[in-house]
């Protein structure tokens, strides 16, 4: 109950107590709320065209007051007037009794939407009793006037209040039964039949009465309009009578979802379809609420784009992403603030609480909607999760925040590079969040903000071990080089196991200088480390990923350094005989190998194959020098072997000519036949004792028998 709704309240009750007269005495003035028995019976009508809300209000006032002997004569107690609050908006106010009008008069109060109504009647004596009923129509204020009750065609927003005492009142709320309801009580039992519906209570809120804010809307009555943003289109629900609520929510929606996309680093994720104008929020305490079993953002009639940009910022920061409630409404309100300034507009000014303030607690124990909602713990929670957040955030540019926000949307651990999301990423959570802003955002002061503010005694304690841990990741980090510490490592870190992460952080501590014995290579030769290389370093996770990197690290930066010089080998070719000689050993082919192989992170057979490059590159030069030389002496010696050829060639041995006479054969008829026979191809340059005998030959034949 608000300061302003006790003083209306209190000014009821003193109302409601008249006046005390003494017999044979001085007046007295007596205020005296044990004096007077109120039973009551409220019933709010809401009808289904009417834009009126019919209010009947019957008093049973009974004066319990009995006379009293004091100093100075006989005390009489009576009753002359009865006060209630009635809506301000207000008319046809009229009180009747015995079939008689009893005089009314109102006066306004200083809440905006209460009036006074104060009933006066002839005198009420001890023992005596009255039935009044009072009767007025609730017709209310046009949207976003300071009288905040609203009656319009399919809605209503007003005060249902029943001033009987406890166990004596009931408070009856009647509309048609298409008309949805809500209350700031949960005290009204739903009933009826047919087109009706009757929302009753007979509890009290406070001593004196029944005080709630009730709301009905005809969701069949509304005016309805699409606003297209790129490729989404969102449903903008207003009141009948509201076409400026929704002129302006279409406009900040279009101007600023782009916007809020920058600003979380993340796409629209969808789960909304349309955008609600209605009372209810208000009065469970809320301006506005995104409801994701809906598909719909809900909001009052204000014009506020910093509302409408905190209901959006919902879509990626809320209890489905972050776990705890402090986490993403003070993120949401962050969010939407840079997106009022982005788009133009004055982000609101906001209360600042102080950690000792009314309802204060540790952030992390507060339970929201599950915890006890009739204190101030909400009152102080939210306008802490604000500042919170704010002054973690506060100091980072728009990239900056976008970076840390979206890392926190997507589940991502802080020890990871940016954008790694692990399969097994969910909610985050507290601790998170602490890793994320102080190690992605760089805000070193992030757990001193979580001891002030957030963190329970037991929480607390965790912080020592957490800051031991982190500075030998970063030793880590630092020795290993531009590669990320071993996941084992990493993932303790993140779970918050600091008593594993030290574990961890004593087995690999000597592996950072071979890690980076790699890098070291890699840069000399110009190569890229292997892929499977690093990875065995990042990923390892296991004692047994530990041992083995102890060999597999040195091997590597042994085969890179081996495979830079084989190809630096390959490379030296640049003269023509050590070209030949490289050529035909397959110097390039076997450093190219030797690559490919390293690239594979088939570390060992990269490294012999390297080896057999350079081994082959050192023959090239003697190799390309013979391979001339050898062929000079062939072509040399194969010039010597033709002459002897020829040479022997040129002395044939004797042979008989096929033309001298066999025996039995007459030389005469050995001249005059035509004997068959065969010649013989004989080189055309004959020497000249070929010549002789062939002559020698001719004149044996042609000799005379």
């Amino acid at each position: 109950m608000t300061t302003r709704l006790r003083r209306v309240l209190g000014l009821a009750l003193a109302a409601g107590v008249a006046a005390a007269s003494a017999v044979g005495g001085a007046a007295s003035a007596v205020a005296s709320e044990e004096g007077l028995t109120v039973q009551a019976s409220s019933r709010y009508v809401v009808g289904a065209k009417s834009e009126v809300v019919r209010a009947t209000m019957t008093l049973d006032l009974r004066n319990v007051s009995p006379d009293r002997e004091g100093d100075g004569g006989v005390y009489t107690y009576y009753f002359d007037a009865y006060a209630v609050p009635i809506p301000t908006s207000s008319e046809r106010v009229v009180a009747r009794s015995e079939g008689s009008t009893l005089p009314v008069s109102v006066r306004a109060t200083d809440d905006p939407s209460t009036s006074l109504a104060r009933i006066s009647f002839p005198n009420l004596t001890y023992g005596d009793r009255r039935r009044i009923e009072l009767t007025f129509d609730i017709v209310g204020e046009a949207a976003r006037s300071a009288d905040q009750t609203r009656v319009g065609p399919g809605y209503a927003t007003f005060v249902a209040y029943g001033p009987g005492d406890e166990g004596r009142n009931t408070v009856q709320v009647v509309a048609p039964a298409d008309m949805t309801f809500t209350s700031t009580v949960d005290l009204y039992d739903s009933g009826g039949s047919g087109d009706t519906s009757t929302y009753t209570a007979t509890e009290n809120t406070f001593e004196g009465g029944l005080w709630s804010v009730v709301s009905l809307r005809d969701p069949s009555q509304t005016s309805e309009r699409v606003v297209d943003v790129g490729d989404l289109s969102f449903v903008l629900e207003s009141f009948p009578d509201d076409d400026q609520w929704a002129a302006f929510v279409a406009d900040t929606v279009t101007d600023g979802l782009p916007t809020l996309v920058d600003l979380v680093d993340n796409p629209w994720p969808g789960g909304l379809q349309r955008i609600r104008e209605d009372a209810a929020p208000s009065l469970r305490g809320f301006d506005g609420w995104f409801d994701p079993t809906g598909d719909e953002i809900v909001v009052g009639e204000q014009l506020d784009d910093d509302l409408i940009f905190h209901e959006l910022s919902h879509a990626w920061v809320s209890g489905d992403r972050f776990d705890e409630r402090w986490l993403f409404e003070g993120l949401a309100q962050a969010i939407a603030e840079r997106a009022v300034k982005a788009t133009g507009g004055t982000p609101a000014q906001r209360a600042s609480v102080a950690r000792s303030a009314d309802g204060a607690v540790a952030l992390n124990a507060w339970e929201g909607d599950a915890g006890d909602r009739s204190g101030d713990v909400d009152s102080y929670a939210y306008p802490a999760s604000y500042q919170v957040m704010t002054t973690l955030l506060g100091g980072l540019d728009d990239d900056e925040f976008a970076g840390v926000v979206g890392a926190g949307i997507r589940g991502e651990r802080a020890y990871d590079p940016a954008g790694t999301v692990t399969p097994s990423a969910g909610r985050t959570s507290w601790s998170d969040w602490l890793d994320l802003v102080q190690t992605r955002g760089g805000v070193e002061d992030a757990p001193d903000v979580f001891v002030e503010w957030v963190l329970t005694p037991e929480q607390e304690d965790q912080l020592a071990a957490r800051e031991r841990e982190r500075a030998g990741y970063e030793q880590v980090d630092t020795a290993d080089g531009a590669w990320l510490p071993p996941e084992g490592l990493r993932d303790a870190l993140s779970s918050w196991d600091f008593e594993r992460a030290g574990s961890v952080r004593a087995a690999v501590a000597d592996l950072g200088d071979d890690a980076r014995a790699v890098q070291q290579a890699a840069e000399r030769t110009g190569l890229d480390v292997p892929d499977r290389v690093r990875l065995s370093y990042e990923r390892a996770s296991l004692e047994d990923d530990y041992a083995a990197l102890t060999t597999s690290l040195p091997a590597a930066a042994d085969a890179i350094t081996a495979v830079g010089a084989a190809r630096r080998a390959a490379d030296a070719a640049d003269d023509p005989f050590t070209d030949l000689g490289a050529t035909v050993l397959g110097v390039e082919d076997r450093a190219d190998r030797a690559e490919v192989l390293l690239d594979g992170g088939e570390v060992a057979e990269a490294r012999a194959a390297a080896q057999d490059a350079t081994d082959r590159a050192g023959w090239a030069l003697a190799l390309g020098l013979g391979l001339p030389l050898a062929g000079l002496l062939l072509l040399v010696g194969g010039g010597w072997f033709g002459v002897l050829a020829v040479r022997r060639r040129a002395a044939p041995a004797p042979r008989r000519s096929r033309h001298s006479s066999g025996p039995g054969v007459a030389p005469g008829e050995a001249a005059g036949s035509e004997q068959p026979h065969a010649e013989e191809d004989e080189p055309e340059d004959e020497t000249e004792d070929q010549t002789e005998d062939e002559a020698s030959r001719e004149a044996t034949a042609r000799r005379p028998s």
